[in-house]
């Protein structure tokens, strides 16, 4: 099953951006998706409007989230789903706090409630071939809230795969570059607590350096990302970019999205697997 997944952080609606405002760019915005057509999209920062504002864009396309704060309330990680694509069979939510079923709280240092995002999804297209989608967006002030985040976003994603069998990706801002121990975690580079994460990041298995995914409406390229794209060992990576697209001479938001093709392979039943997701060369997004 070919599914191609973005990660985007659409900036918050603050009217201090002036001509970069949401309202200059909501409609570059839901260009992205129209014109990359992504099945799955994880989204950051959007507020309730501005995803009411897509999704009058964009009729394709259906979403699905709460907001951080419970409700409608503050920002959301809404998960953005092409409807002749794929159908969301389950969904769900929780805090990365040491409470995460809540009530919400901020803990480890936190500047802001954070949340993950979850839905389970069958394709349309493949009779029976299911996956799971997180998405999360790390804090961007406490590293130590990155590391716990990113410890039980990993607890969480193995409990439901060892539950379900099913293939998963991972996609979020994580306000953290490559060789933060947030990444190397998820990754599997780090065990942490007797705890090894099986995921692969959409770079690493390109083997490619991606450059440059947030810039503060600045562009360029020269960096590093914070932007990621994982997957479980079921799925394999063909291609990965980060689009730094303007439209009508304006950048849709602050990061630029970042897209990955690949192939959801067959599970072996258990939510584990030994297969690689490793690229086979480079492909053009």
């Amino acid at each position: 099953m070919n599914v191609s997944v973005m990660t985007f952080n659409l900036r918050f609606n603050n009217p201090g951006d002036g001509g970069n405002s949401w309202e200059h760019r909501k409609g570059a915005a839901a260009e992205m998706f129209s014109l990359y057509r992504p099945a799955i999209v994880g989204t950051q920062e959007g507020l309730y409007g501005m995803l009411t504002d897509l999704e009058l864009a964009l009729p394709e396309y259906g979403w699905v989230g709460e907001g951080r704060n419970g409700g409608r309330e503050n920002e959301f990680n809404a998960i953005f789903y092409r409807k002749d694509e794929v159908e969301p069979l389950d969904r769900g939510q929780f805090w990365l706090s040491e409470q995460p079923d809540g009530p919400k709280e901020k803990s480890w240092g936190a500047s802001h409630f954070r949340i993950c995002t979850w839905v389970l999804f069958r394709s349309r297209t493949e009779s029976g071939k299911s996956f799971l989608h997180y998405n999360t967006h790390l804090d961007h002030s406490s590293q130590h809230a990155r590391e716990k985040g990113s410890r039980l976003l990993w607890t969480r994603l193995a409990e439901h795969r060892e539950r379900t069998g099913l293939p998963a990706f991972l996609t979020g801002d994580m306000n953290a570059e490559p060789d933060n121990p947030a990444i190397a975690f998820l990754r599997g580079k780090l065990e942490v607590d007797g705890a090894l994460s099986s995921l692969c990041d959409a770079y690493e298995s390109a083997g490619k350096d991606p450059g440059l995914s947030f810039h503060g409406f600045a562009g360029g390229d020269e960096g590093r990302p914070i932007d990621y794209v994982f997957a479980s060992p079921e799925i394999r990576f063909l291609g990965v970019g980060i689009i730094r697209d303007r439209i009508g001479g304006l950048y849709p938001s602050d990061h630029y999205p970042v897209l990955a093709r690949a192939i959801v392979q067959e599970p072996d039943g258990s939510g584990r697997s030994t297969r690689s997701n490793k690229t086979e060369g480079s492909v053009r997004i």
